[in-house]
């Protein structure tokens, strides 16, 4: 029996280095590569052993999952079940941003801006899609082969195909991080951003060998499974949009290569082309379908092509033995940890944010998604971390890059707003942040704006501490804007324009309580010009207030929230004994949380403001403005001005269209309604229930990279109504 078992395993010995060396050779196409996977499932059923495994793009990505260790099944499952706008987004995710960047977008709401590098150079980013999310997601499931930079000692040896962005040569991945190599395989141009390798920018695999069959040849492989799920480019494309356009630059440039190395395949050779007639790159959610269309295609050539290259159950247990073992992870210690920081933020602030201290066990899981949280901050390019071995102790090193952005930022904007009834209003904003003025990370803020509000704004922003917890600003202001007096006493029409001009300046001292509260105290000096064309008055005020404000901010979302909550209490008072004109205090407070359902959203919006013990001159500068849409819809755009003032919003949304695929980088359509209830008034007067307005809306809504737009139809009570059209901000 002894002698059968020794004789068994010398045939198996004797088979495994005489029959011919399979490598698998999968090619990119985006979802489309889920394919894969489904010939995967077949090639296991089957027992066809594979040697080598070759891939791009998406090839690459489930090719270094099955050589790794993973099965087709774990693969498909993760395919299907993963939320991959999760992954492969523009954004930041917005709860995670610094105050100080929320504020920037409440001025600037459209996504649009210009980067300074260090040489003052106007700049461009390098990609519309994050590059961390993915990065990390391919962390995450590459995490039992971490530690393994040899890819040929991985359970299946594995080569990843990326792109020299700068010259376009073809660049073989055999060493380094699995996760990393398998990103630069499939960083689309134009949509992910390349990633530096050896000290080199890498980009898809595809645009220099979607089908990279001779890598697999100089791999020692005798036979090439070659599966190709690229897209063909159409001829008669209708080029409507810039993803279209660079989706068709991509195909050309693949479908060529690909047709180049399908003619190297040999007669033993085996090429394998799914159906996948009506499938693009862009359906992730139809990966279950899509797997299934590689199963067809397998199960199809597998009497006529695939079958010679089965071998028997015993044959392919002990091929299982050598080359599908998983890897499992040694548990460690992290006895060091070490910054690698070349950005402007003080590397105090990622240690915070850091659970893990010297002495922890590591928790990957945990570490990667504090490290998103991180790079969620909106000032990162990059920040991962790598584990070191030197002299006995493991060294987390956290490594930051600085965002394209690091050294200053350009934003701008344009808004516009007709309620076709002789109300119409539109503003050009242009800013400027510099960046990096000292090591606690200073900024200099400098905007301007016309149209209908004018504006001069220009702050030093000057954290106190290596955290940013605490911070100090001052600065300077010139403000022109056209409101109205409403006066049921006044003339007939009871809309009396009036033009408030300001300028002066403030110093303020805050601190961040926690992430997403900011808590803020400080003193003005301005000077007012009040301007009652009506009336032809002018007059000249002096106002010295003193202020607290304390904001809060975690809505995903600034224009269509689906989660989080935004609060604001300011406080002020205008100091007479400092030689301010007005003597008054005056406080104000709002509130919006939005509740979400699948498609639908109620969002709830509260604002109230009052001027109380007042003494002297009216501050028309500090009094508070209704009017417009969703600030009782139907009324003009300023029309309500007064002392005091409430407001109580429903606004119930839609959502018709999720942006495709890409999310954000589309726009979202939303259609729905609002109720409105508010009024001002003045300090001598009262409010209640009765007195009060009633108001709604039906709209038309899209989420744009410029900003919002609106087409609605606003109706108040009295017999106010109006049509609304806006871009790019509510005024």
């Amino acid at each position: 029996m002894r002698i059968f078992i020794i004789f068994f395993i010398l045939l198996n010995f004797l088979y495994a280095n005489t029959r011919p060396k399979i490598a698998l050779v999968l090619s990119g196409g985006g979802a489309r590569g889920g394919a894969h996977v489904g010939v995967l499932k077949v090639l296991k059923e089957k027992h066809i052993p594979i040697d080598f495994i070759v891939g791009t793009s998406m090839g690459a990505f489930v090719g270094g999952l099955y050589a790794s260790g993973k099965t087709p099944s774990e693969i498909e499952k993760m395919l299907v079940t993963t939320n991959w706008k999760t992954y492969i987004r523009t954004e930041f995710v917005r709860k995670n941003e610094s105050m100080r960047k929320k504020e920037t977008e409440y001025q600037y709401e459209g996504r649009m801006a210009l980067g300074v590098d260090k040489n003052k150079n106007i700049i461009l980013p390098t990609g519309v899609l994050k590059r961390e999310p993915m990065l990390l997601k391919y962390m995450q499931e590459l995490e039992s082969v971490e530690e393994i930079s040899d890819f040929d000692k991985l359970p299946i040896p594995f080569r990843a195909v990326a792109t020299n962005i700068r010259n376009g040569d073809t660049v073989v991945l055999k060493s380094g991080s699995l996760a990393h190599a398998i990103y630069a395989s499939t960083a689309i141009p134009g949509g992910f951003q390349p990633i530096n390798i050896d000290g080199i920018d890498l980009v898809d695999g595809g645009i220099s060998d979607n089908l990279p069959i001779d890598v697999a040849k100089k791999m020692g492989a005798d036979i090439i499974i070659a599966v190709d799920v690229s897209e063909d480019f159409t001829k008669d494309l209708d080029v409507n949009s810039y993803l279209v356009v660079m989706g068709q630059l991509v195909n050309i440039l693949m479908r060529k290569n690909v047709n180049k190395s399908i003619a190297t395949l040999k007669d033993n050779d085996i090429l394998l082309t799914p159906d996948l007639n009506g499938f693009s790159g862009l359906d992730a959610d139809k990966y279950k379908d899509i797997i299934q269309r590689g199963v067809d295609i397998a199960l199809k050539e597998y009497n006529s092509k695939l079958k010679k290259l089965s071998i028997s159950k015993s044959q392919y247990t002990q091929y299982n033995k050598q080359h599908r073992f998983k890897v499992v992870p040694n548990s460690i210690v992290i006895n060091k940890i070490e910054i690698d920081n070349k950005t402007n933020v003080n590397s105090a602030i990622i240690l915070d944010k850091l659970s893990i201290k010297e002495g922890d066990k590591l928790n990957k899981e945990k570490l990667r998604q504090e490290i998103l949280g991180i790079y969620d901050m909106g000032v990162f390019d990059g920040i991962n971390y790598k584990i070191i071995e030197k002299e006995n102790q493991n060294i987390l090193k956290i490594t930051a890059t600085p965002s394209w952005n690091n050294d200053g930022e350009i934003n701008f904007s344009f808004g516009f707003e007709d309620d076709f009834s002789g109300h119409s209003f539109y503003s050009l904003k242009a800013g400027y942040t510099m960046f990096g003025l000292n090591t606690y990370g200073g900024e200099w803020k400098n905007d301007i704006e016309i149209g209908r509000n004018k504006m001069l704004y220009s702050e030093l922003y000057q954290p106190l501490d290596v955290s940013s917890k605490y911070y100090v600003r001052g600065a300077f202001l010139y403000h022109d804007r056209d409101e109205y007096i409403y006066r049921t006493s006044a003339v007939d029409s009871g809309d009396i324009p009036l033009n408030i001009e300001r300028y002066g300046g403030s110093i303020g001292i805050g601190t961040h309580v926690i992430d997403n509260v900011e808590l803020e105290a400080g003193i003005s000096s301005y000077q007012d010009k009040i301007k009652i064309n009506l009336l032809d008055l002018k007059n000249y005020f002096d106002s010295m207030p003193v202020y607290v404000s304390l904001k809060t901010d975690s809505l995903d979302n600034l224009n269509f929230p689906n989660t989080g909550i935004k609060s604001k209490v300011f406080w002020q008072k205008e100091v007479a004994s400092l030689g301010s004109d007005y003597d008054f205090e005056q406080i104000y407070f709002d509130f919006e949380k939005p509740f979400t359902f699948d498609k639908h959203n109620i969002t709830v919006y509260l604002k109230y403001g009052t001027t109380y013990e007042q003494n002297g001159a009216n501050s028309f500068a500090s009094n508070f403005s209704l009017g417009g849409l969703f600030n009782l819809s139907g009324v003009s755009p300023y029309y309500l001005n007064d002392e005091n003032m409430f407001l109580g919003v429903v606004k119930y949304r839609y959502r018709l269209t999720s942006g495709g695929f890409l999310g954000s980088l589309g726009a979202r359509v939303y259609t729905g309604f609002s109720l409105e209830f508010g009024d001002t008034w003045g300090y001598h007067d009262s409010a209640n229930y009765d007195s009060m307005r009633k108001a709604g809306s039906i709209y038309f809504a899209a989420d744009t990279i410029l900003g919002p737009v609106y087409f609605a139809y606003g109706q108040a009570d009295s017999s106010n109504s109006a049509v609304y059209l806006y871009l790019g901000e509510k005024f």
